[in-house]
């Protein structure tokens, strides 16, 4: 498997922040995308087309390694990560796999993907287009997954382990799906069926809940 790996770090010279640069990869070949780190706002698109690149902004270092794209955004101990934003914006070949593991995230993705697993203390994600498997962890998360694109098939698995979740979820309208909630306190907004042999499958397991099926 041909994986692409950027590693991204922020520095600070005294108490200014070192200047912004940028970087352009070719990911004509990229199969997978790793982001890990302190803090960092992501654009992902996956679709036909290209060109495929991705542009790091605030970054000490990037790189390519074979066909995984990895990302490790760090902010100095001395500040908290919010003082600090590492922007990724990348144009991306269609089906690849993307995992993030950031203590805090704000994460947008359009277009087609093979899977996407998210690990984050706080978050806000929002995901419009296809992806087969989707696997949230953190303590605090704001999710809007639209998979509600007609032509291709809907997700698998909706796997969610999160503290605190605000969650949306949009399933192509003939799919099929059900659900099981583990939580302390939720609301659970649907007006379909929960089918246990839906061909999605979504699992959520939190201390507060707040979860819309569409």
């Amino acid at each position: 498997m041909k994986t692409l790996f950027l590693a991204l770090a922020v520095l600070l010279v005294g108490t200014a922040l070192a200047r912004a640069d940028d970087t352009r990869l070719d990911l004509s070949h990229v199969e997978r995308v790793e982001i890990s780190g302190d803090a960092a706002s992501v654009r992902l698109t996956a679709r036909p087309g290209g060109p495929f690149q991705a542009r790091l902004v605030e970054r000490r270092s990037g790189w390519l390694e074979g066909a995984v794209l990895r990302v490790e955004a760090r902010t100095p101990s001395m500040f908290e990560a919010s003082d600090c934003v590492v922007e990724l914006t990348a144009d991306l070949p269609p089906d690849v796999s993307v995992r993030i593991d950031l203590a805090a995230v704000q994460a947008r993705l359009d277009g087609a993907f093979a899977a996407f697993d998210t690990q984050a203390r706080a978050g806000d994600i929002s995901v419009v287009g296809t992806v087969e498997r989707v696997d949230l962890r953190g303590a605090a998360l704001r999710a809007q997954l639209d998979l509600g694109e007609a032509a291709p098939p809907a997700p698998r698995a909706v796997n969610l382990a999160v503290g605190s979740l605000d969650a949306e979820v949009t399933l192509p309208a003939r799919a099929t799906v059900g659900w099981q909630v583990d939580a302390k306190a939720a609301l659970v907004d649907t007006a379909r069926a929960n089918d246990r042999d839906g061909a999605t499958q979504i699992r959520v397991s939190a201390d507060f809940l707040r979860l819309s099926i569409h």
